[in-house]
């Protein structure tokens, strides 16, 4: 079976390595014609994707990220009121990235590559892309993100919907903090909960991924309700441009940088008012909502953030990703009828992902967080 996959991110890359490994013949087509940007996000890897890289052999439990050994919760006075035993693990999107895109050929990876109409007529799938090229193949998974084309083929008029909140993000390195500061947030998962809010603190692989202490990165991630007319306003760039769902780096306006620092002098204790203060260029995540009625329809199908978007509180958006590409490549190994195992594929999907939202926004509204 000949498979082509649009998008070149996690998702993407998952699905090719775990095709390629069961004898399909995968080639993975990505929008962007040179190396994706750094998200410069950090994530969780849940244990049964980091169970499965390491059996790949894309990655080795040694270098896979930053354990958390503890979760610690901040008063308002930025101390430990509560410590207990924590086991997760933290890395980056972009030193994940890497570590799946070095374990896929890179004869099948093809950048440059926007797609721009899909003809899918008796099992026969044809992609046509902005440079003229038209491909063919048996089966095409969209793993082309929030703003799926692949998507919008199969389901006109689905888009992600504004949660009510958004996550101002930032990375400081470990060099630029004191020893005392590292201590406090080396090798922990620090929480500060408030009313209505509340600010994440872990440690990622360094820019390179580096694991070693003070060659790694601290990153924050603050969550705070935004009206939409609000929502505006943060999303217009420092250049006056509008953004859809983020604000790269380096981007914030100084208006929307003033505020931020302002507001973290009024509400955080001060040993995470500092990190704010010392983040050379925050970024903003817009949280979305999202859901389809089906991951599939004929000889077409999508996963991760193109089919279903989870909110971050549950530390699963990769996670899910990766659980849609294996189970599907594992869904259509030895099958002789493509339709009946891509249904039992996405009946089993569509199930989690949505229990994934509910999850999602019941977290959210325990922080009284969006709607």
């Amino acid at each position: 079976m000949k498979i082509i996959v649009i998008g070149g991110s996690i998702g993407g890359l998952c699905a090719g390595i775990a095709l390629l490994e069961r004898g399909f013949e995968v080639e993975i087509y990505e929008r962007s014609a040179k190396g994706l940007k750094d998200r410069g996000a950090g994530l969780v890897i849940q244990p049964d994707m980091m169970e499965y890289l390491i059996e790949a052999g894309v990655s080795t439990r040694e270098v896979f990220g930053v354990l958390a050994a503890q979760r610690q919760v901040l008063d308002d006075n930025g101390n430990p009121s509560l410590i207990y035993p924590n086991d997760t693990v933290f890395t980056s999107w972009n030193y994940l990235w890497k570590q799946l895109r070095n374990s896929f050929p890179t004869s099948r990876y093809h950048q440059g590559y926007e797609l721009t109409g899909i003809s899918d007529q008796q099992g026969n799938v044809r992609a046509t892309f902005k440079n003229g090229e038209i491909i063919q193949a048996d089966l095409l998974i969209g793993a082309d993100g929030v703003n799926s084309t692949v998507r919008e083929y199969l389901f006109p008029g689905i888009h992600p919907r504004y949660a009510g909140y958004i996550a101002y993000r930032g990375l400081i390195p470990e060099s630029e903090l004191s020893d005392k500061e590292i201590a406090f947030f080396s090798d922990k998962f620090s929480i500060y909960p408030y009313s209505n809010s509340h600010l994440l603190c872990y440690t990622i692989p360094g820019p390179e991924g580096e694991l070693k202490e003070g060659k790694r990165l601290l990153n924050w991630v603050w969550f705070q309700n935004k009206s939409l007319a609000e929502l505006k306003g943060i999303l217009t760039d420092k250049d006056g441009r509008p953004h859809e769902f983020s604000i790269p780096a380096g981007h914030l306006s100084e208006e929307n940088l003033s505020e931020l620092r302002a507001r973290a002098a009024a509400e955080l204790p001060e040993i995470l008012r500092k990190r704010v203060y010392q983040t050379k260029n925050p970024f903003v995540q817009v949280i979305l909502d999202m859901e389809v009625p089906k991951m599939f329809h004929g000889n077409v199908a999508i996963l991760g953030d193109a089919a279903y978007l989870v909110r971050p509180h549950t530390a699963s958006g990769s996670a899910k990703a990766y659980r849609d590409a294996i189970t599907l490549a594992m869904a259509i190994q030895d099958t002789y009828n493509l339709q009946s195992s891509l249904k039992i594929w996405n009946d089993q999907q569509i199930g989690h992902a949505r229990a994934l939202a509910i999850h999602g926004r019941q977290l959210a509204l325990r922080s009284q967080l969006g709607k």
